[in-house]
Formats: C-alpha cells, structure tokens, sequence
C-alpha cells in the first residue's frame, strides 16, 4: 500500500518546488488514497507531528515534535507514525508537552541527552568520562542555548585546553562527547545541522612491544615472591588473560557456569562486562583447557566465580581486581610496562603466529569487524611465517 508521498506527488500537491531546493524541507504526509493527513509530516525520512502549543509568553505556536517508539527509537511506517503522534495529542490535552517555543539551552537539554535510553545504557565508566566532558562544556558555554553553539565556542574551548596541557587525544574525547549531544539535538529538530566540531589530528601513539614468552614466564615467576599472599590465584589470572584473550573485567566476571567442558569452550561476557555487551565464546586451545581443568579440581566449592573475592565472606562474589598484585609482580619481573592488556596482545599474536584465520581470532577477541583490526594490529606478524608457509604449496 502507498502510504507516503513521493516526489512526484509532491509537486502535485505544490510542494515539489521548495523541496527540491531545501532538502531539509517538511513534506505533509499522504495517505493510500493521495489525501493529505492533518498535522503529520515527513523530512529526511523521519516523522514529525505538528502541534499548537502555549509559550513562556502565552502565545501559541506551531511546534513539530519527531515521532519515537516507546523506546525513544524514530519511528518506521505510518502507522507508527499515527499512534506516536496520537500519544502526543494525549499529552498535549494533559498538559505534558513542554510549554516553551524556545530552543532549549545547552545545560538543560544535556539532562535529556543523558536520560535517553540509547545514552543511559552505556557502562557507568562510558557515562561519568562523557558526563565530566559536558560538564566542561556546560562552564565554558554558560547560558547559551542550544541552536547558538557555533564553531569559535567550540575551538575556544578546544584551544584553552591545549594550552592547559591537554593531550590532543583527550580534547578529541571532549569533542566527541559535545559531538553526541548535538547530534540528539538534530534529531530532536532542535538544530538543522550541526556547528562545526572537528576533531583534531593526534600524533600516533607508540607502539607497544609485545610480550614474549620469556617475558610472560618472568612474570610468573615474580608472583610467588612478590605476591604471597594470592600468589596462586594471581597466576592463575595471569594465565587465563594469556590464553583466552580476555579483558581484564571480563576475566574477572566469568563464572564456571560460563565453562563447558563437554563443548571445550568457555563464554566471556555474561552479564553485560563486555566492552561491547555480547557474549562470545572463546574455544579451548590446549593451555586453556589444562588451565581450567586445574583450577576446577581447586574451585571452591561455595562460589561460583572462577576468581572469588578473598574478602567475599559468606557472600558469594567475584575478585574485584588486581591492579595491586599486577604492580607488585611486575616490579620484580623488572617489566615495568606490562599491563593486563598486554596479555590480551600477546594471546592475538600467538594466535596469528600460529596462523589462525583472522575472523577467527576476532570472535575469540570480541572484535565485530571481521578481523580488520587483528590484520593492521598483527598482520605484521605473518610476514615472518610466508616463507614457511609457501613451503608447504604442491602443485
């Protein structure tokens, strides 16, 4: 069923003319038999419903409000469209649609950025990094409203910080965080486009070595002296990060409900730890496998963590971190640049080395882009291997 006007009907009904100049232009919405539908428009391929409401000032205006699922999400077909628009008049009638004509001003309307549902689901790291950058945001632009940023608020702000002492990476971040806020407020209508927030070019950063087996077996070979205390269960950590290719967090959260020894596979990211919230499933390599087989026979029996809390008490609680032990072991190792993530490096490496697909080692790795990311991380690596690799070629 045709439900929205086309091009052509458009220039029928008198609105071509204006829309071919203005792509940003509103076009009334027709229904399946060419008729015009009261108060609903479409631009860009969003709906908008247009309502009267009352000002500050006690006039009435002419508003149009973007048209959401329950959800917050733009809505996808007409029906839509109409129950959404439904709900507004409803709101109207109750005296829940804003009252104001005017454009919200940018501390404000960064409250409603941060209760949309797509924002408030992110992790509480993500949000209090974000919210401390618009916080930045909020000192430097004052009152000022939202349609009234401009690009010299933005390189003010950006040239301050610099000259402060701030990394390039780090003022990136920050305008990437005023980045998100604005790009809400066009799709809230509030903005036509966005003002100009570009990003500037950080230097490289160094590369990092990767670990060596001999530099992995020093580490662990630090822990008994340097750890006392959790030396066992720190090397065990240590050794799970190496060969499952876990994050830090990650490692800490799996349970040995996420272990399947009949599959041979165990599933890091239960719980919503991972960075990008899916589950994945890493298979058992040898090391691996030898590795949770020992630490089940040593499992106690009360939890259901691979790494319990030493401090859980009757309460049944994983291992919040081991930052500290890390700090400790390393020094002694003399490999003071060792960091957890170095083991998630290392287990990538080992994995191209061994000459394991790309998109293999993604899914084991978490990534989503197919294995991209190994290839220009790691791909260096197979270069070593092409000789060998050629050699074993019969025609």
């Amino acid at each position: 069923m045709k439900q929205i006007a086309t091009q052509s009907e458009a220039d029928a009904h008198g609105m071509g003319s204006s829309t071919r100049k203005h792509g940003a232009q509103f076009i009334g919405v027709l229904d399946s038999r060419n008729r015009r539908i009261p108060g609903l428009y479409q631009r860009n391929g969003r709906f908008y419903a247009q309502l009267w409401v009352t000002r500050d000032d006690g006039h009435k205006t002419a508003r149009k409000f973007p048209l959401l699922t329950p959800e917050g999400i733009p809505v996808g077909n007409l029906n839509q469209a109409k129950e959404s628009a439904e709900v507004l008049r409803n709101d109207r009638r109750e005296k829940k649609l804003p009252t104001s004509g005017h454009k919200p001003k940018f501390a404000d309307y960064v409250e409603t950025y941060f209760a949309k549902p797509g924002v408030a689901g992110k992790k509480a790291g993500t949000l209090e990094n974000e919210r401390q950058a618009l916080n930045r945001w909020q000192a430097h632009l004052g009152d000022a409203r939202i349609d009234r940023i401009e690009a010299t608020d933005v390189a003010a702000l950006r040239d301050k910080r610099l000259r402060g002492g701030a990394s390039a990476r780090t003022v990136n971040l920050d305008i990437i965080a005023l980045r998100n806020v604005l790009k809400a407020a066009v799709e809230d209508d509030y903005l036509r486009e966005m003002p100009k927030a570009k990003t500037l070019k950080a230097p490289p950063a160094a590369k990092r070595a990767l670990m060596s087996a001999e530099q992995f077996d020093a580490l662990r070979a630090a822990v008994p002296v340097a750890c006392a205390k959790n030396a066992v269960q720190f090397a065990d950590y240590l050794r799970f990060l190496a060969y499952s290719g876990a994050r830090e967090q990650e490692a800490l959260a799996v349970s040995w409900g996420d272990v399947d020894f009949t599959g041979k596979r165990v599933t890091i990211g239960t719980g919503g730890v991972a960075k990008n919230r899916d589950t994945r499933a890493v298979d058992f390599n040898p090391k691996l496998a030898a590795l949770l087989t020992d630490m089940h026979t040593r499992r106690a029996p009360d939890c259901t963590w691979l790494f319990p809390s030493p401090q859980r008490g009757p309460r049944d609680e994983h291992a919040k971190t081991f930052r500290e032990s890390l700090l400790l072991a390393r020094k002694t190792a003399a490999l003071e640049w060792v960091g957890f993530h170095d083991l998630r490096h290392r287990f990538a490496s080992v994995a191209v080395m061994a000459g394991i697909d790309f998109m293999t080692i993604a899914g084991w790795l978490g990534h989503k882009d197919g294995g991209i990311l190994v290839g220009k991380v790691y791909g260096h690596l197979c270069d070593k291997h092409k000789a060998k690799a050629a050699a074993k070629l019969r025609f």
